[in-house]
Protein backbone atom coordinates (compact mmCIF):
# COMPACT_ATOMS: atom_id res chain seq x y z
CA UNK A 1 0.00 0.00 0.00
CA UNK A 2 1.26 3.37 -0.87
CA UNK A 3 0.84 5.51 2.26
CA UNK A 4 1.94 3.88 5.53
CA UNK A 5 1.89 7.25 7.35
CA UNK A 6 -1.61 6.84 8.74
CA UNK A 7 -5.34 7.21 8.24
CA UNK A 8 -6.79 10.72 8.60
CA UNK A 9 -9.64 10.80 11.11
CA UNK A 10 -11.55 13.47 13.01
CA UNK A 11 -11.75 14.21 16.72
CA UNK A 12 -14.36 16.42 18.39
CA UNK A 13 -12.88 19.00 20.77
CA UNK A 14 -16.19 19.22 22.67
CA UNK A 15 -17.32 15.62 23.31
CA UNK A 16 -14.00 13.93 22.37
CA UNK A 17 -15.56 11.35 20.01
CA UNK A 18 -13.29 10.13 17.19
CA UNK A 19 -14.79 9.56 13.74
CA UNK A 20 -14.27 8.96 10.04
CA UNK A 21 -14.07 10.58 7.63
CA UNK A 22 -11.92 13.22 9.28
CA UNK A 23 -13.72 16.32 8.05
CA UNK A 24 -17.05 17.95 8.87
CA UNK A 25 -18.95 18.43 12.13
CA UNK A 26 -18.99 15.92 14.97
CA UNK A 27 -21.45 13.08 14.21
CA UNK A 28 -22.31 12.77 17.92
CA UNK A 29 -22.86 16.33 19.18
CA UNK A 30 -22.84 18.35 15.92
CA UNK A 31 -20.05 20.67 17.05
CA UNK A 32 -17.93 22.34 14.37
CA UNK A 33 -14.99 22.31 16.83
CA UNK A 34 -13.16 19.34 15.36
CA UNK A 35 -9.62 18.59 14.32
CA UNK A 36 -8.01 16.05 12.02
CA UNK A 37 -5.41 13.58 13.22
CA UNK A 38 -3.53 10.65 11.79
CA UNK A 39 -4.10 7.16 13.20
CA UNK A 40 -1.69 4.28 12.54
CA UNK A 41 -2.71 2.38 9.37
CA UNK A 42 -3.29 -0.89 11.23
CA UNK A 43 -6.80 -2.26 11.85
CA UNK A 44 -8.28 -5.35 13.50
CA UNK A 45 -10.86 -7.36 11.56
CA UNK A 46 -14.23 -7.58 13.30
CA UNK A 47 -16.07 -9.31 10.42
CA UNK A 48 -15.63 -9.92 6.70
CA UNK A 49 -17.85 -11.12 3.87
CA UNK A 50 -17.81 -11.58 0.13
CA UNK A 51 -20.84 -10.63 -1.96
CA UNK A 52 -21.33 -12.92 -4.94
CA UNK A 53 -23.99 -10.58 -6.37
CA UNK A 54 -22.52 -7.11 -5.79
CA UNK A 55 -24.22 -3.80 -6.58
CA UNK A 56 -24.07 -2.73 -10.23
CA UNK A 57 -20.63 -1.41 -11.18
CA UNK A 58 -18.69 -3.40 -8.56
CA UNK A 59 -16.48 -6.41 -9.30
CA UNK A 60 -17.56 -9.94 -8.37
CA UNK A 61 -16.85 -11.12 -5.73
CA UNK A 62 -17.16 -7.90 -3.72
CA UNK A 63 -15.18 -8.40 -0.49
CA UNK A 64 -15.89 -6.17 2.53
CA UNK A 65 -14.54 -6.06 6.08
CA UNK A 66 -15.67 -4.25 9.19
CA UNK A 67 -12.48 -3.18 10.94
CA UNK A 68 -11.53 -1.29 14.08
CA UNK A 69 -8.55 1.03 14.36
CA UNK A 70 -6.61 0.95 17.61
CA UNK A 71 -8.34 4.11 18.90
CA UNK A 72 -11.79 2.52 18.50
CA UNK A 73 -12.93 4.04 15.18
CA UNK A 74 -14.74 1.41 13.10
CA UNK A 75 -14.78 1.45 9.30
CA UNK A 76 -16.25 -0.59 6.48
CA UNK A 77 -13.50 -1.26 3.94
CA UNK A 78 -12.95 -3.04 0.65
CA UNK A 79 -10.70 -6.08 0.97
CA UNK A 80 -7.75 -6.35 -1.42
CA UNK A 81 -6.81 -10.04 -1.51
CA UNK A 82 -8.18 -12.95 0.52
CA UNK A 83 -10.83 -12.41 3.18
CA UNK A 84 -9.33 -11.82 6.63
CA UNK A 85 -10.34 -13.78 9.73
CA UNK A 86 -11.92 -12.04 12.75
CA UNK A 87 -9.14 -10.70 14.97
CA UNK A 88 -6.59 -10.56 12.14
CA UNK A 89 -4.53 -7.38 11.82
CA UNK A 90 -4.62 -5.59 8.47
CA UNK A 91 -3.07 -2.60 6.78
CA UNK A 92 -5.60 0.12 5.90
CA UNK A 93 -5.44 3.00 3.45
CA UNK A 94 -7.80 5.60 2.01
CA UNK A 95 -8.07 5.59 -1.80
CA UNK A 96 -10.23 8.51 -2.87
CA UNK A 97 -13.41 8.10 -0.81
CA UNK A 98 -12.97 4.36 -0.16
CA UNK A 99 -11.05 2.57 2.58
CA UNK A 100 -9.08 -0.51 1.50
CA UNK A 101 -7.56 -3.20 3.74
CA UNK A 102 -5.13 -6.02 3.08
CA UNK A 103 -2.91 -8.44 4.92
CA UNK A 104 0.75 -7.66 5.44
CA UNK A 105 1.26 -4.31 7.18
CA UNK A 106 4.69 -2.97 6.33
CA UNK A 107 7.22 -2.24 9.04
CA UNK A 108 6.82 1.49 8.36
CA UNK A 109 3.05 1.21 8.95
CA UNK A 110 3.39 -0.16 12.46
CA UNK A 111 3.82 1.93 15.56
CA UNK A 112 7.19 1.87 17.26
CA UNK A 113 8.21 0.10 20.45
CA UNK A 114 6.60 -3.17 19.31
CA UNK A 115 3.16 -2.18 20.62
CA UNK A 116 1.25 -3.26 17.49
CA UNK A 117 1.57 -6.92 16.47
CA UNK A 118 2.38 -7.57 12.83
CA UNK A 119 -0.40 -7.99 10.28
CA UNK A 120 -1.57 -11.57 10.07
CA UNK A 121 -1.39 -11.86 13.86
CA UNK A 122 -4.63 -12.69 15.62
CA UNK A 123 -5.93 -10.75 18.60
CA UNK A 124 -8.39 -12.22 21.12
CA UNK A 125 -11.92 -12.56 19.79
CA UNK A 126 -14.03 -9.42 19.67
CA UNK A 127 -16.68 -8.98 22.34
CA UNK A 128 -19.23 -6.21 21.72
CA UNK A 129 -19.86 -3.64 24.45
CA UNK A 130 -22.79 -4.39 26.75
Amino acid sequence: MSDPVGVLLGKCLVCHVRFAPGDGPCPKCGSASTERYSAPPVATTLAATSLEVPPPGWEKPHALALVELEDGVRLLALVDGPLPRPGELLEIRLDGDLYHVRRGASEEGKRGEGDVPGAGAVRPSFEPPR
